[in-house]
C-alpha cells in the first residue's frame, strides 16, 4: 500500500510560505484597487497595505520579530561592503541608460525641486526616504524573507519581479521607473547576502539622491 505521509509532510512544510504568499497578494490587490483621492490618501494606502498589515501579520500571526524579516543591522562591515558593491552595479547600469539610451532627457523632476535646494532636500530626505522605506520593507523585507527558506537566492529575484510588475501595471511606462526597477534587483541581492534590508535601503537612498542631484546639475 502506498504511503501518503511524505506528501502530507511536504504540504505542511510549505504552509507558512503559502499563507504568506496569500497575504502578499491581498496586500498588493488592495494597494492597486483600493480607491483614494489625493496625495495623503495615496500615502496612507501605501502605509497601511505595504507596512502596517504585513507588520501585524508578522507580529500577531507568525509571532515573529521584524528582525527576522530584515529589520536589523547585523554584520555592519559585511553589509556595507555588499551595499557599496551593488551601488556600483546600480550606477554602472544607470550609466548605460545615460550613454546608450535617451534616459537623461526623459527622466523628469518637478521644476520646483531644481530651483529650491531646501525643497530638494526635504523631498529626498523625507518624502522619498519614507516611501522608499515602505517599499523596501514590503518587497525586500516581507516578501523576500517569506520565501528565502525555500527559494534561497531566487527569493531576491521573485520580490524584484513583484515590484517590477506592479510599477509597470499601475504606472505609465517611462524612464522614471528605471531606477526603481534597477534597485529592486540590486537591493534584493544586498538583502539576501546580508540578511538585512537596511543596507539595501541606505544604498537605494544614496543612489536616488545622487541621481536626482546629477539630473538637476546637468540641466542647469
Amino acid at each position: 500500500m502506498e504511503d501518503n505521509h511524505p506528501t502530507q509532510l511536504s504540504l505542511a512544510d510549505w504552509k507558512t510560505e503559502i499563507i504568506s504568499s496569500g497575504v502578499v497578494l491581498i496586500c498588493l490587490l488592495l494597494l492597486i484597487f483600493f480607491p483614494t483621492n489625493g496625495t495623503m490618501q495615496e500615502f496612507s494606502k501605501y502605509l497601511l497595505f505595504l507596512f502596517i498589515l504585513p507588520t501585524l501579520y508578522i507580529k500577531l500571526i507568525l509571532k515573529k520579530k521584524l528582525s527576522n524579516f530584515g529589520l536589523s543591522l547585523r554584520n555592519p562591515r559585511f553589509g556595507l561592503v555588499w551595499a557599496a558593491m551593488m551601488l556600483i552595479v546600480s550606477i554602472i547600469t544607470i550609466s548605460i541608460l545615460f550613454n546608450f539610451f535617451d534616459f537623461a532627457n526623459n527622466y523628469f523632476l518637478p521644476a520646483y525641486l531644481a530651483s529650491n535646494f531646501w525643497l530638494f532636500l526635504f523631498n529626498e530626505l523625507v518624502l522619498t526616504a519614507i516611501i522608499m522605506f515602505i517599499n523596501v520593507f514590503f518587497y525586500q523585507g516581507f516578501i523576500l524573507f517569506s520565501l528565502i527558506k525555500k527559494f534561497g537566492l531566487a527569493s531576491a529575484i521573485i520580490q524584484a519581479l513583484f515590484l517590477t510588475l506592479l510599477v509597470i501595471s499601475t504606472s505609465t511606462l517611462n524612464w522614471k521607473l528605471a531606477p526603481t526597477i534597477i534597485l529592486s534587483f540590486t537591493g534584493g541581492i544586498v538583502t539576501y547576502k546580508t540578511r538585512s534590508f537596511i543596507y539595501a535601503y541606505l544604498m537605494s537612498l544614496i543612489f536616488m539622491i545622487s541621481l536626482d542631484a546629477y539630473i538637476i546639475h546637468i540641466f542647469k
